[in-house]
């Protein structure tokens, strides 16, 4: 009987940062090639030779499988998402990469919901995700479809905004509202202040 090969070990551990920067680049490259569609099996195979390429290029000796590669891309997004609540911003290096292929040119700034851009974007990348590795996808992400022109208009839409959003747009909300109370609490501790100034002053005309 022919002897069948091992099969053959797969890279393990963290990615670098080079790596991943590579990654970003073919995938990116890939994603904006196929809008509006999802990315094909072929695509993700490119994508993992690229990080590959990279790999042996720095000395290491066993490659990223494709999904890795998906793997990987669904928790930067997922990161991406993360960072771009931060204030004042963690540095991560990247941010910037992804945005380039993640927001989008017609929208608000990253991070806040759409107002004309529509939801099928939301859409698309979780198909792009769950028709190629099978499952898991962004579902759990916390993207705010657009709210439609007529919602509320008696058309009997609905739309839902899943927990994770709410709770992120609270804890925004609460370090604004502070803010707004600590600026107010000194403004008026400075009222205070000039007016016992003022009633000293008159005080020592008299």
């Amino acid at each position: 009987m022919p002897s069948r090969k091992p099969p053959r070990e797969s890279a393990s551990g963290k990615w670098s940062d080079g790596e991943t920067s590579t990654l970003i680049d073919a995938w990116g490259a890939a994603r904006v090639r196929r809008q509006p569609h999802h990315l094909l099996l072929d695509d993700w195979r490119d994508t993992a030779s690229a990080v590959n390429a990279h790999r042996r290029a720095t000395g290491r000796r066993f490659n990223r499988t494709r999904s890795q590669c998906q793997t990987r891309i669904r928790t930067l997004k997922k990161r991406y998402k993360e960072e771009l609540l931060k204030q004042p911003p963690s540095g991560w290096p990247h941010l910037r990469p992804l945005r380039a292929f993640l927001a989008s040119p017609d929208g608000p700034p990253p991070g806040f919901p759409a107002r004309t851009t529509p939801a099928v974007h939301v859409k698309q990348e979780v198909k792009e995700d769950e028709e190629v590795d099978g499952g898991g996808g962004l579902a759990a992400s916390w993207t705010v479809p657009r709210r439609p022109r007529s919602a509320g208009a008696g058309t009997g839409r609905e739309v839902f905004c899943p927990a994770a959003v709410v709770t992120k747009l609270a804890a925004v909300y609460e370090r604004v509202e502070l803010a707004r109370i600590g600026a107010e609490k000194v403004k008026m501790e400075m009222e205070v202040q000039q007016a016992m100034l003022d009633a000293m002053k008159v005080e020592v005309e008299q």
